[in-house]
């Protein structure tokens, strides 16, 4: 059995697999010279992508600074989701949903996803509510894709809301019955622009802008 960390190797590959045979191009993000990635593929394209790869880390991040400052233990699903490579954003459908994967782009976005999953797990803790960390959003909707952390089942969550959906049993389940979507639909606000932008943080924040309405 696929250990996670290897489950997320091989869906990527699959994922850009996929994207190259429809398309003719690995998956792209546009491109920033100053927000460069390990999984960047050759050079910018005329149009102002660049392609990408799937790339692992020699060494998994385990994320203890999250924990020591919380006294809490993360998921090893979270940690391996999040601490085993470097990757672009990935679109699949599951449980009915389109939902866009937010992967880490480089360490500067490692640096910052901790940050935020920090304020994260506080304002659960504060709210009374079982700690859970956000893997992906669901296209056209305020719902996230979490893991929840006690048991690690991936579930579809409101920010702030206690209501939860479950959607796999574990990550690895998860993999196994995602459908890779070469052609998201084209949203008006954020999860599938013209432009899609690289990292996590970057494009969490354009969800957030959108779901406050600040467009």
């Amino acid at each position: 059995m696929l250990t996670t960390a290897q489950a997320l190797a091989q869906f990527a590959a699959d994922y850009s697999k996929t994207i190259a045979d429809e398309t003719g191009f690995l998956p792209q993000v546009s491109y920033d010279s100053e927000w460069s990635s390990p999984c960047e593929v050759g050079k910018p394209t005329e149009a102002g992508n660049i392609q990408w790869r799937y790339v692992s880390r020699e060494q998994e991040y385990h994320f203890e600074n999250i924990e020591h400052a919380l006294e809490m233990t993360l998921h090893h699903d979270v940690i391996a989701y999040y601490g085993s490579g470097y990757s672009g954003p990935m679109f699949v459908t599951a449980d009915g949903e389109q939902i866009e994967l937010l992967q880490v782009w480089n360490e500067d976005d490692l640096t910052r996803l901790c940050e935020n999953l920090i304020g994260h797990l506080l304002m659960q803790r504060k709210l009374k509510q079982s700690p859970s960390v956000f893997i992906g959003c669901v296209v056209n909707s305020e719902s996230m894709l979490s893991i929840d952390n006690n048991s690690g089942e991936v579930i579809i969550e409101v920010a702030g809301n206690k209501e939860r959906r479950v959607v796999a049993s574990s990550l690895t389940q998860f993999f196994e019955s995602a459908q890779i979507l070469v052609n998201p639909d084209n949203e008006s606000d954020y999860q599938a622009p013209k432009e899609i932008k690289a990292g996590l943080m970057p494009r969490l924040k354009e969800v957030m802008k959108s779901l406050l309405g600040k467009h």
